[in-house]
Formats: C-alpha cells, structure tokens, sequence
C-alpha cells in the first residue's frame, strides 16, 4: 500500500474543502449583508484569492455623502474616500458601496466579479493610470468590465487631460453604483457610464485608449472580449490590459488576439514600487502565488 499517495490525497481533499468554505464564506456573507469592502490588509481570511491588495490604495469613510443633491440612489450607499499618495501628490474618489443585501441575480449576472471587492489588478491599474496621466492627454478613454467602481477609469477622467471618458460594464447592478459615484465626484472631462455586453455590441465608436483590469479569464467570453476590443480600438490606439498569468489564461488571451490582428507587448515591471510589493509578498509567510496574484501589463495595439 502507498501510504505517501493516501497523504498526498488526503491532503488534496482537504485543501479542496478549505476551498469550498471560503468560497461559500463570500457567497454567504455577500447574500446575508452589505460589504465594506476596505483593502486594509494585503490577505483576506476568507477571500478565494487569499490576496486582496498590494497595500496601494488607501481607504477612509466619509462621515456623511460627498454631494449637495442628496437622493435615493446617494443615500441608499455608504460612501468612501478611496486615495492613491504618488510623488506628495493626492488622487482622490469618492465611492459608494451599496447598503443593502446582494441577491443571488446580483451575483450570478453577466460578469459580476466587480460585484465582490477591488481586484489587485485593478488597484495596480489604477494605480499605473494615476502615475502615467500624460498618455491620456487630449484622448478619448473607454474602460471595458470596470466593475462596482470603475476606478481605473474614473481616476483618469478626475486628473487626466483626457478628451472624453466612458467607463462600462457589463452588468447592471455595477453602473447603477456608478451613476451614484458620478454624481459625487467632479470630473476633468465628459464622463460617463454604460452597460456594455461584449458579445451585443449595437454601436462600434472608436477609442483612442481603452483599459481593463482582470478580465482574461472568462473562458466562455474571452472572443467577445478581443473582438469588442477590437471593434472599440482606434487604428492607431492602444489597449491598457492589467491581469495576472492565472494558468493559461493570459497567454491564450494572447495567442487569440494575435489571430484576430491584435499585437500584445507583455510588460512585468511596470511600476517600482508595485515590484517592491510583489517582492515583499514573496518573501511573506502568507500564501502569495505570483500566477495568480501579481497583475502583467499587456499593451495592445492593432497590426
């Protein structure tokens, strides 16, 4: 008898239950009450991604709702200064997170991960947009899957010289909140939101710059996300695509663009001080696995 292999399997099946729990954890505490969802730690006891920020963002709650208008959908939420402190400089929005429960339609809607929490890719895309807003000057900007917050976005229609910026999701529960985060926050520039599915695209309106956070690993979307890329990308624009290797999802994100005429350039140092984070996760007792956890850069450009 293999003792070693009935380790090894029990092993495996408890480190499958442990999975399960924390998974059924969110679900549960999603379904039961609001989420304040405050990166305040670089681990989260329950989240399945056991790494829920790279420490960039800091959070603070507003006493009160940050807009003179105060109606229903402003006070239906509790509201947060979320900052980024780059070079002595501040970058600042007001967010709002729903106060209420979240139904299971809310959680099992089209692409309702930006349902949940801020993702450490869009925290590092954030966080590269605030350091680079030079590249936005005079550009129209689209951010496709920007979830509850579309932070990514938002930061750069605040501080940019941006010409215009639409920021989008795919489900509507995520632009219901920000149409409440619009109404809270002033803007550089026209700033608005959409409901956008990438497999119903009605309208193709080009883009000088278009930017998303971890949204390669969709398998059954994955097309529909490069061909609405695509159909959205002006001939001479660029693509700011923030996700981790996460298995074969990167590359095969890749590989298929390359077949529909996109050209990715892989970028893993992007930021200093984002390196400097990785490093320091790595060299943590917590369970950091660079596949997963630590966000690539892809530019892309049409051929």
């Amino acid at each position: 008898m293999d003792q070693s292999k009935d380790l090894n399997q029990n092993f495996k099946i408890n480190v499958d239950q442990k999975v399960a729990r924390r998974r059924w954890g969110i679900l549960a505490k999603a379904l039961k009450g609001p989420l304040g969802s405050q990166p305040s730690s670089p681990t989260d006891e329950i989240s399945i991604r056991r790494i829920s920020s790279f420490m960039l963002l800091e959070t603070r709650e507003l006493p009160s709702p940050p807009s003179q208008v105060l109606n229903d959908q402003i006070l239906k939420r509790t509201w947060f200064e979320y900052s980024f402190n780059i070079d002595q400089k501040s970058f600042k929005l007001n967010i709002g997170h729903r106060n209420r429960t979240y139904s299971a339609e809310d959680l099992m809607g089209f692409n309702n991960t930006g349902n949940i929490c801020i993702w450490p890719s869009e925290e590092t895309l954030s966080y590269y947009v605030c350091l680079n807003l030079n590249m936005f000057e005079g550009k129209s900007v689209m951010e496709i899957g920007g979830g509850m917050s579309c932070l990514a976005g938002l930061f750069i229609a605040k501080y940019s010289s941006a010409k215009n910026v639409l920021v989008t999701d795919g489900n509507k529960t995520s632009i219901d909140n920000v149409q409440a985060i619009l109404q809270c926050n002033s803007f550089a520039c026209d700033t608005q939101c959409a409901i956008l599915r990438w497999n119903e695209q009605k309208e193709s309106k080009q883009f000088d710059v278009i930017i998303s956070a971890d949204c390669l690993f969709f398998d059954d979307y994955r097309i529909d996300f490069i061909n609405c890329l695509r159909n959205h990308l002006a001939s001479k624009g660029v693509a700011l695509i923030m996700a981790p290797i996460r298995g074969t999802t990167l590359d095969s994100f890749i590989l298929q663009a390359r077949i529909r005429g996109l050209v990715c350039k892989k970028i893993v140092n992007y930021s200093d001080l984002v390196w400097v984070k990785r490093l320091e996760l790595m060299d943590s007792s917590c369970d950091y696995d660079d596949n997963i956890h630590y966000p690539i850069l892809l530019k892309v450009t049409k051929e």
